[in-house]
């Protein structure tokens, strides 16, 4: 018998995670997973547990739920994302995670929150968006910046792939304009209310910012801002990382009050990056995303489904019986590599 329930996070559920994530250590250490699931800005999370009593009540089945605030033009909304989804492989094709969906949509309903939302994999997809009615909006919206020719010619043939020349110029003197920052302060929350798009969005306003970027264990970003005069016009956080066979500028988060200066910045960041040994910049950004043109002069592009190391999908399920339209209108959410767990 399998016993379904909503729980907060405990030491007990903290080593379930590293069990059930034998190789994702790191990512599932009990730093990793409280700053996770009980020290968010917008509220504690929560994790769906599967429990077989037939063996004393083991945790067989996770899903995690980190709690966010969405802003939007109507006022906020209160969201639960879901992540970490696992089953223990001798739980596997016995309903487990059917079990673990429904009670985390009924939990979250029960809890006042007004969507579930997330980005499951090929896996995970057709559960979500059939059996429990999650609405699909697509393939997360990816674009890219070339750096290097091998990384791309590689993935065509290894000969290819020695030919290997910059696409982009190197930084070697920053900008003056330019600077790192290590705390958020008030400019950074101004600058945010001139950015930020009718929503739903993740409210990423400065405590918001601090916890996601500088509170992450274990995590070395790289945060810039450009200054003009006492007011910072754009900032931009990022981090290069081995992954997917090359060196990954991965563009966090890019916002700015006007898209010339967020461009400049954005190009500043690709030459530092790029100085560094990076082949490629990836961002995630949404077609009507008020920095798609900064990108676009920064000479970012679309990256297309079939040329994406891994398809992601994106959906949402509104929890409340009069949902805000907004909740179901895909085209509309904001979203940056701020929301993504994994990086």
């Amino acid at each position: 018998m399998i016993d379904y329930s909503l729980a907060v996070l405990d030491e007990e559920i903290e080593r379930a995670f590293v069990r059930l994530f034998p190789d994702d250590a790191a990512e599932k250490s009990p730093a990793r997973l409280r700053w996770r699931y009980h020290d968010g800005p917008h509220g504690p999370g929560r994790v769906a547990i599967a429990r077989d009593m037939a063996k004393g009540g083991r945790i067989m089945g996770l899903i995690g739920l980190i709690a966010l605030r969405l802003r939007t033009a109507g006022g906020p909304l209160h969201s639960f994302q879901a992540v970490d989804v696992v089953v223990d492989p001798d739980c596997r094709g016995h309903g487990v995670f059917a079990g673990l969906g429904k009670v985390a949509i009924e939990g979250a309903a029960e809890l006042g929150k007004d969507v579930l939302w997330g980005f499951p994999n090929e896996n995970a997809a057709p559960a979500w968006f059939g059996r429990f009615s999650w609405l699909r909006f697509g393939t997360v919206p990816f674009m890219v910046r070339p750096l290097r020719t091998g990384y791309f010619l590689g993935r065509l043939s290894s000969a290819l792939g020695r030919f290997d020349v910059p696409m982009a110029v190197a930084k070697s003197k920053p900008d003056p304009d330019v600077r790192e920052i290590r705390e958020f302060g008030p400019e950074v929350g101004r600058l945010w209310q001139r950015f930020a798009p009718p929503g739903p969005a993740v409210d990423r306003d400065a405590r918001w910012l601090r916890w996601r970027l500088m509170d992450r264990p274990g995590a070395d970003y790289r945060i810039a801002v450009l200054d003009q005069g006492d007011e910072a016009t754009a900032m931009v956080a990022s981090v290069v990382l081995n992954r997917h066979g090359g060196r990954i500028l991965y563009v966090l988060e890019a916002m700015g009050s006007e898209p010339g200066q967020l461009a400049r910045l954005l190009r500043h960041e690709v030459g530092l990056a790029a100085a560094l040994g990076a082949d490629v910049a990836l961002c995630w950004c949404p077609a009507r995303a008020p920095n798609r043109r900064a990108y676009r002069r920064a000479g970012f592009l679309h990256l297309p489904d079939r040329l994406r190391p891994v398809t992601m999908h994106f959906g949402a399920r509104p929890l409340r019986s009069d949902p805000p339209p907004v909740l179901s209108d895909g085209a509309a959410w904001y979203l940056s590599y701020l929301d993504s767990d994994t990086i």
